[in-house]
């Protein structure tokens, strides 16, 4: 039997609204490891002001998004070696803000939004796009089997 081997979270949270950070954690290391992922996962939280900063910095995009991910080491499934550098997989920036306006209504939505975006962010760390929509229903199938939800639209 394969022993799977662990992803590592860390958690920042730079901004006002509360947040399940458990729960955003397990989403993040379930999406990781059903990839067969290992290495180091930072998430960041941050308000509209940050994330649009980012978002024009590094996409060239105007205003406030939900969720960046920023690759390092990407998808990595083999062991890393003892004595070298960890594997740092990445790093997903989220905006709970802009995700509270986007959330489906109900009890839940807003987790279920915040959910949805930590799997798609990871996703993108590991490689996945949304670019065609070959490319598209592939990640909408992991984003529904990381957390029972999809979201990804070929752009």
């Amino acid at each position: 039997m394969t022993v799977p081997l662990p992803v590592t979270l860390s958690l920042s949270d730079e901004q006002a609204l509360p947040v399940d950070a458990g729960r955003l954690g397990d989403v993040a290391r379930r999406t990781a490891a059903a990839e067969g992922a290992t290495g180091e996962i930072s998430i960041i939280l941050v308000g509209t002001d940050r994330i649009t900063e980012l978002n024009i910095e590094h996409l060239d995009g105007t205003g406030p998004t939900d969720v960046l991910a920023f690759p390092i080491d990407g998808l990595v499934t083999e062991a890393p070696d003892p004595d070298g550098p960890p594997v740092v997989i990445g790093e997903v920036v989220l905006c709970p803000e802009v995700a509270a306006g986007q959330a489906p209504s109900g009890p839940d939505g807003f987790a279920a939004e915040l959910d949805l975006l930590v799997a798609h962010g990871v996703l993108h760390l590991l490689g996945y796009d949304h670019d065609t929509e070959e490319h598209a229903a592939a990640m909408r199938r992991r984003e529904e089997a990381a957390c029972g939800r999809s979201g990804a639209r070929a752009s």
